[in-house]
């Protein structure tokens, strides 16, 4: 979602996949364990008024009410190069406190620990790039005293209509922004950094929170492309379609090249049944990147559904290349190898798909069917037909398979029960049907 690295993801929604563009922005707890209470308890016997918690709220409300402009700076001590505990280092900790307070008192600003147990100073300056020269400093401060690296986020008020306790939570997000560059960056609060905090809400499934900030990053930055289609595949996956559409359709308007976008918009007229127009967009994107599973898979499936298995042979050859481990594309190939008659790659391609997905029906079925025609141990075919039938009762298509190797193998009674299957679902199986029962009234 951010410009500066694109890294595909795949949010499964009502019934298909959608694509986006995350942030790797590395994932982090910011005190790597350590709570507002402990660092608290490092910092109040070298400052018995530390403001915390509700107290550092309290004089937000009280101190900023009536203030036009000022700047909150939210900073994390970085830990050191070990990977433990231990390489939180109180003293770099204090150290920092100690410089922001002064920083504070001179400024006639404040400074606490906020809840995520960040050190947190309010000062009187009018924009981010104030902030962020006040940011820098403290980090040449530290970094000479201690040898430490300071992660520094900025947010200033006002910005968009964000209320005045609000401002320090979004200079959280600048922090959480800074990370994505590594220990001692330092981020003003900006439309990417709302980018990335929509991002961890919708991974953690809160699509509500993440439109919410995609939409204030598009208030900030109405011409990120990545953001529109991000905020389309939050609407996607709660089924608002339409909504879903149009913010594609600005992402597309914005760069006539965005693979994403073409492929997400193609994927909604798939869900709603539109399958030309899904094509269209899919095949769009698909010669705009050649390199993405997603894309091909989804394009070869869709021609197999229309009925063009040449067509969709090579996207799924394609896409089989890229993920030699995907037993829904080799489940599709061998659908598409059996439409075009070519029954030994087909039972291969079937084949994978059980090595990796051994409860897939249609592959069950499917190589069911094919052992069938080539003659093999009938009980065999029997066996996979069955299962394909316990595992998805609701397809038509396996239950009339199923009836076919019954009726061959004179089960009558059987084959009957699954044409009659087949048929309540919607397959037409009235020839079967009475073909059966006219052999079951010869045979009494």
């Amino acid at each position: 979602m951010t410009r500066r690295k694109r890294t595909i993801a795949r949010r499964e929604g009502s019934r298909d996949h959608f694509l986006l563009s995350q942030t790797d922005a590395r994932r982090f707890d910011p005190l790597l364990g350590l709570d507002r209470d402990e660092v608290r308890g490092w910092l109040s016997p070298h400052f018995p008024d530390l403001l915390w918690g509700t107290g550092l709220r309290g004089a937000c409300t009280r101190r900023l009410k009536t203030i036009a402009r000022f700047a909150a700076l939210v900073l994390r001590p970085d830990p050191g190069p070990e990977a433990d505990r231990a390489a939180i280092d109180p003293q770099a900790h204090l150290e920092a406190a100690r410089e922001l307070d002064r920083r504070c008192r001179k400024a006639e600003g404040f400074w606490g620990v906020e809840d995520r147990g960040l050190l947190a100073g309010l000062l009187p300056l009018h924009t981010a790039e104030e902030g962020l020269a006040a940011a820098r400093s403290l980090q040449e401060k530290i970094r000479g005293r201690t040898g430490r690296t300071l992660t520094a986020g900025v947010a200033v008020h006002p910005t968009l209509g964000y209320a005045v306790h609000e401002t320090l939570e979004n200079a959280r997000k600048a922090l959480d922004h800074a990370a994505f560059f590594g220990p001692g960056a330092r981020v003003a609060f900006d439309a990417v950094s709302l980018n990335i905090s929509g991002d961890r809400h919708f991974e953690h499934g809160d699509t509500e929170a993440a439109i919410r900030e995609f939409q204030q990053a598009l208030a900030l930055d109405a011409a990120n492309v990545n953001v529109h289609n991000s905020l389309g595949v939050c609407h996607a996956v709660r089924g608002e379609y339409e909504p879903a559409l149009g913010e594609f359709a600005a992402a597309t308007a914005l760069d006539a090249n965005d693979y994403m976008a073409a492929y997400n918009t193609g994927m909604v007229h798939r869900l709603l049944g539109r399958r030309e127009a899904a094509l269209e967009n899919l095949e769009k994107a698909a010669a705009l990147r050649h390199d993405v599973f997603e894309i091909l898979f989804q394009a070869g499936s869709l021609q197999l559904e229309l009925g063009r298995p040449q067509a969709a042979r090579e996207l799924l050859e394609r896409a089989a290349r890229l993920r030699t481990k995907s037993g829904g594309v080799y489940r599709h190939l061998g659908d598409c190898y059996d439409a075009l008659s070519l029954p030994e790659k087909a039972i291969a391609a079937y084949k994978k798909a059980l090595q990796f997905n051994p409860s897939d029906p249609h592959a069950l079925s499917g190589l069911g069917w094919l052992f069938d025609r080539k003659g093999e141990n009938p009980e065999i075919s029997l066996v996979f037909c069955r299962e394909s039938v316990i595992l998805a009762p609701e397809n038509p298509l396996f239950h009339h398979r199923l009836g076919a190797l019954h009726l061959k193998q004179n089960r009558l009674a059987e084959a009957l029960a699954q044409f009659e299957a087949a048929a309540g679902l919607g397959f037409d199986a009235a020839e079967e049907i009475r073909r059966v029962r006219a052999r079951m009234g010869e045979a009494t």
